[in-house]
């Protein structure tokens, strides 16, 4: 396997399962999933955090790149309906 399909499968469920907390209320804003997942589990800080990741990768690239990792690894990689939401109206985190 290479090496870039490891860290994004491994970012990738990270960021997926913080789309779905937010998306969920169980937090409540960016910043907190962001500084949470940096500080709470060790998220790459250079990153920017779990929901800034999907800014600077780009939502509808994102997007795809799931949609894709969802394909080959089953449904914990299958984009959130939020993400879904974003991509269709253009916003951000």
């Amino acid at each position: 396997m290479a090496q870039q399909e490891m860290i994004d499968r491994l970012c990738f469920a990270q960021v997926i399962e913080a789309i779905r907390c937010y998306e969920e209320g169980v937090l409540t804003s960016v910043s907190d999933a962001n500084i949470g997942s940096i500080f709470g589990w060790g998220f790459p800080g250079f990153k920017g955090g779990a929901l800034q990741f999907v800014n600077d990768y780009g939502v509808s690239r994102f997007q795809k790149r799931a949609n894709e990792l969802s394909k080959k690894y089953g449904n914990r990689f299958s984009p959130p309906n939020l993400l879904e939401k974003m991509v269709s109206s253009g916003k951000t985190f």
